[in-house]
């Protein structure tokens, strides 16, 4: 059998290095350097490299979410909004501003590939946990809104970023939601009282009387001044 070598294909190849270096260099380390890899080294590397580079941008600008609003002000000055999903019984509502499905079912509709699972793996590499908070737990997020489409009536829609999350539980089952086990805010957007918000937000609506540990340095410090 004859022609059983790997075709050359110089454009792809070419294309596939730069597309490699640049993905690379968000998360140095992490695979084999280019020039120390064949193509088809590189093709067997690249999904996995696409996966860990968008956990990075996750981690700084937080994962690209839609969800339903009231229109916003005559200026479209579009400021930050908080909504929530209950993940345990449905039984908590979040008022006008509706998250889309997207948020919490992925593309292939399961948990795992969601955008709330995506931030949640980002927080768990920022802190160093052994695990991410998973599909339990009410959650409150932030959401910088980055596009929006509406007529007069009804709901606008809205694309963006969620950018912070706080998970609260019902640890003893009780009915009674009194237990912060998580709070993330998305690196470049740190320093803008989301975290505060979210807080002051959950201590309104629920009965809160545990802040879980551990506690990283930023936890600890936002607990202090708040």
């Amino acid at each position: 059998m004859t022609g059983a070598g790997f075709p050359e294909v110089p454009e792809i190849e070419k294309a596939c290095r730069t597309a490699y270096r640049a993905l690379s260099a968000l998360v140095p380390g992490c695979v084999t350097a280019e020039e120390e890899s064949s193509l088809p080294e590189i093709l067997s590397q690249f999904g996995f490299l696409v996966d860990r580079a968008d956990l990075v941008i996750i981690g700084q600008l937080g994962p690209a979410v839609s969800w339903q609003a009231p229109p916003p002000g005559d200026d479209f000055d579009f400021d930050l909004m908080m909504s929530g999903v209950d993940l345990d019984d449905d039984f908590h509502t979040f008022g006008d501003v509706r998250l889309g499905d997207d948020v919490f079912t992925g593309p292939a509709r399961t948990w795992y590939d969601s955008p709330l699972n995506r931030a949640a793996l980002a927080y768990k590499r920022l802190c160093g946990w052994d695990f991410a908070p998973g599909e339990a737990g009410v959650w409150l997020v932030m959401l910088a809104p980055m596009s929006a489409s509406g007529g007069e009536d009804g709901p606008w829609f809205y694309g963006g970023r969620l950018v912070g999350f706080l998970v609260v539980y019902d640890r003893d089952e009780d009915g009674i939601y009194e237990s912060i086990g998580h709070i993330w805010t998305a690196t470049a957007w740190q320093r803008r009282g989301i975290a505060r918000r979210l807080l002051a937000e959950a201590r309104s609506r629920f009965t809160i009387t545990t802040i879980e540990e551990p506690l990283t340095s930023a936890g600890a410090a936002l607990l202090k001044r708040c």
